[in-house]
């Protein structure tokens, strides 16, 4: 089960890189790319502020193993890559 989440959430964050490094280099240039860029990483750093308050939660009350801190820190790293690149995806239709 463990090794099933790995994997998902491996795939997901490659997506979401993939689609932040394709944009960077084809239209991350020019000013639209650029202002693009700041939007989407706006969404992605405030991910990472609300992980680290509910990590600090979770090993507040929870008292994880550290295989289950693992596959927490992955699967939050995922969801913050995979909301980049869909943000990037939406704002590129948008502008």
């Amino acid at each position: 089960m463990m090794y099933m989440m790995y994997i998902i959430s491996i795939i997901i964050a490659a997506y979401g890189m993939g689609v932040y490094i394709s944009f960077s280099v084809a239209e991350g240039k020019d000013e639209r790319g650029r202002a693009i860029l700041a939007k989407a990483g706006q969404h992605a750093f405030s991910l990472i502020y609300l992980g680290f308050a509910l990590f600090l939660l979770y090993f507040e009350f929870m008292s994880p193993s550290a295989e289950e801190i693992r596959i927490t820190a992955l699967i939050w790293f995922s969801v913050v890559f995979i909301v980049k690149g869909i943000s990037i995806q939406i704002y590129q239709k948008k502008m």
